[in-house]
């Protein structure tokens, strides 16, 4: 039903301040209008992060301890009073989110959100009269460990209206005086002009980590303010290659998906295949002059579609105009249904299909496809509702929609009367939004799609179909783009004979360096008599894979980035061999110890006495607003920052605290314990599959 009502559910809670690290701008660019394909590594420049100002961090002060306010009828509320609040979007977002959750559950959420939640509590008690969402960001100094920000706004809202606050110093004291006692902070100071600087116990962060290592991972699993996501991503074009453009858009979308799924949100992987266009007219022609009995024949006639035939079939459309007519009425006969066309169709489909799925395999991706031509039967009637009410106009024979503060329009339907990129995906929304009922609906492509992505989007949003961003409503559209992949010579990475990199053949050499790398150094080290083949193999594509996938995911992904084996197979520095090989320290210390690390968890108990063991404990406890963060601005990049910072905190541990045969052994290889779980986690979020030893 076209008329259908779409969901637009209020949550006048959904508001706190956007990381800085999630703020960025795009420079728009034109799309190129030859390209079909969602992945293609086409555009023609990068993206940059905006600047942003260094954070003021304000001077010490004297902490003040924690007690019940009387004064405050919320003093002694459960901390489940109230729930996780959060904002959703990022820099190409065109709606703001809104969807009402259910209260959470206590201790539930990122630690980030259970300080939030306290902090309303002391909000609501300070200032009854003002309706206010904390402020809460994370400390990096020596002051505390979070911070609440409210203080200023709090002032300047309410200066000269008769307040009892004489400086926003005032209202931080209040804030602080305020706070909940509980079991979760330890203590709190004001500085400068109200910054509320907030101490955790370490006891409980002692507890919340062990109660992880009891309870599972998932117990860390932030909670997120929308239930169903669809993510777009990967779609490459049937009867053409997988190339390094698709790398980004696979393992970008696969990484997103896995973080949302994390967090308990449903999510539909959507492969949006080209698999509807006249280049199957060429193709299918071609098929038939060549094997006149291909059905015979089967996939035999075919031979290799991606490096072959597609090929010879374009040169000949190129270069015979009497070849190019029949090849344009076999989109008609296709298009209208004949069986003979539709079979040659699904042959050629079903083929390339099966080579996309081997690399699906080899990225352990999982896709579901719906390609052009699922949504193709959609069309017809989501263009008539459309004109129905007036948005879609006739254009030197074409009809259009005019997109304000745009110079060309949205063409929807061509000239010769056939649909086109824009009018497959208007249908594809309306079915993501009305039939799946999707509250987030993400695209992954490159970077040089984005002026159709906003033309489409603001469309949608004239047809009724999409809230006003200001609104806080859902449902919700966003466009992950990403930049090129370079060669070192600075410009698209391709092979010496300038063809496109072929995906399968990227992976297999990143595996065969990784497997050679591995060989040498055990050699070397007299150690290559404790491992099988079956060893090398797997723990070679763990690395080699993981390797390549991790130096695109640690970038920015609006920002080019230069492919290089030896930079992401270096054991040195920000690279996954590196993390490779500290979890695998981490598990060798684990292993060396002889104690048993599951019992351990049920019996032993944490201690954070050492500077060290608490600055590695409270970086463990933040996993969840990290994920909730890379979730919140669709950066995979920001967890690849976490797992690294990770490693680096862990050696600093290990290095000032001894573990094996130290009188806090127990309670420091159950650091070591958690610490490996947490990797584990953010490896297999990235999609990259850990080892146990190297």
């Amino acid at each position: 039903d076209l008329t259908g009502p779409i969901r637009r559910s209020e949550n006048p809670r959904l508001a706190f301040p956007c990381t800085r690290r999630g703020s960025v701008f795009i420079r728009e660019r034109g799309r190129d209008a030859g390209t079909r394909g969602r992945s293609s590594n086409c555009s023609s420049g990068g993206a940059y992060p905006r600047a942003t100002p260094p954070r003021l961090r304000p001077p010490r002060c004297s902490a003040i301890r924690l007690g019940h306010c009387r004064a405050s009828p919320f003093a002694r509320l459960p901390r489940s009073a109230c729930y996780a609040s959060t904002t959703m979007g990022d820099e190409t977002s065109t709606s703001a989110s809104g969807s009402a959750q259910e209260p959470a559950a206590p201790g539930a959420g990122s630690v980030k959100q259970q300080i939030s939640n306290l902090v309303a509590l002391s909000l609501r008690a300070t200032v009854p009269e003002v309706d206010v969402e904390p402020i809460v960001e994370v400390c990096t100094g020596k002051f505390g460990d979070y911070q609440c920000n409210n203080a200023m706004g709090l002032w300047s809202k309410g200066k000269g209206s008769g307040t009892s606050f004489k400086n926003p110093n005032a209202i931080g004291q209040a804030i602080a005086k305020n706070l909940p006692a509980c079991d979760v902070i330890e203590s709190a100071s004001v500085a400068g002009p109200g910054f509320v600087n907030i101490v955790l116990s370490k006891s409980w962060v002692a507890k919340r980590i062990q109660d992880m290592l009891v309870n599972g991972i998932k117990t860390w699993a932030p909670i997120l303010p929308v239930k169903r996501v669809v993510l777009d991503f990967s779609s490459p074009n049937i009867a053409k290659e997988m190339h390094v453009g698709h790398l980004r858009s696979t393992i970008i979308g696969d990484t997103l998906a896995r973080m949302f799924e994390f967090s308990n949100v449903e999510v539909l992987r959507r492969n949006h295949v080209g698999d509807w266009g006249t280049q199957f007219g060429m193709l299918i022609e071609f098929l038939f002059e060549k094997f006149p009995n291909w059905e015979e024949l089967g996939s035999q006639a075919i031979g290799d579609l991606q490096q072959v035939f597609y090929k010879a079939s374009k040169q000949r459309f190129d270069e015979d105009a009497e070849f190019k007519d029949r090849a344009q009425q076999a989109v008609v006969r296709l298009q209208g249904g004949e069986e003979k066309y539709r079979a040659a169709w699904k042959k050629i489909c079903e083929i390339s299909r099966n080579e996309f799925d081997q690399v699906y395999k080899l990225l352990d991706v999982q896709l579901e496809e719906k390609g052009e031509s699922f949504y193709n039967p959609y069309i017809p009637q989501v263009l008539e509702k459309l004109s129905s009410q007036g948005l879609i106009e006739e254009s030197e024979g074409a009809r259009v929609i005019f997109i304000q503060g745009h110079q060309i329009p949205l063409i929807v339907v061509k000239r010769d009367g056939g649909f086109n990129y824009a009018s497959t995906d208007l249908a594809a929304l309306w079915y993501r939004l009305n039939v799946e009922k999707a509250e987030w609906i993400i695209y992954v492509t490159d970077v040089g799609q984005q002026q159709h992505f906003d033309m489409f989007f603001k469309a949608a949003r004239m047809a009724g179909w999409l809230p006003d961003p200001k609104e806080k409503k859902f449902p919700k559209t966003s466009h992950v783009g990403f930049g090129l992949v370079l060669g070192a010579d600075g410009k698209r990475f391709r092979t010496r004979s300038t063809e496109v990199v072929r995906l399968g053949d990227l992976l297999d050499e990143a595996k065969s360096r990784s497997k050679s790398e591995l060989l040498q150094r055990l050699t070397e080290n007299g150690k290559i008599v404790d491992w099988t083949d079956e060893e090398l193999e797997q723990t070679s594509k763990a690395v080699g894979y993981g390797a390549v996938k991790y130096a695109d995911l640690k970038n920015n992904r609006l920002t080019n980035y230069t492919f290089s084996f030896d930079q992401m197979l270096s054991d040195k520095g920000n690279t996954a061999v590196y993390l490779q090989y500290a979890h695998a320290r981490i598990c060798s210390i684990i292993r060396k110890s002889n104690m048993d690390v599951e019992e351990l968890k049920v019996s032993g108990n944490i201690s954070l006495a050492h500077p060290d063991e608490r600055v590695l404990g409270l970086y463990l406890i933040r996993y969840a607003e990290i994920v909730e963060e890379a979730c919140t601005n669709l950066l995979p990049s920001v967890l690849c920052e976490y797992l690294y910072n990770l490693s680096e905190m862990f050696t600093r541990f290990y290095t000032n605290c001894q573990v094996v045969g130290s009188p806090e052994e127990p309670s420091r290889l159950l650091l070591c314990e958690a610490t490996a779980v947490v990797m584990r986690q953010c490896f297999q979020l990235l999609g990259i599959t850990p080892v146990y030893k190297l």
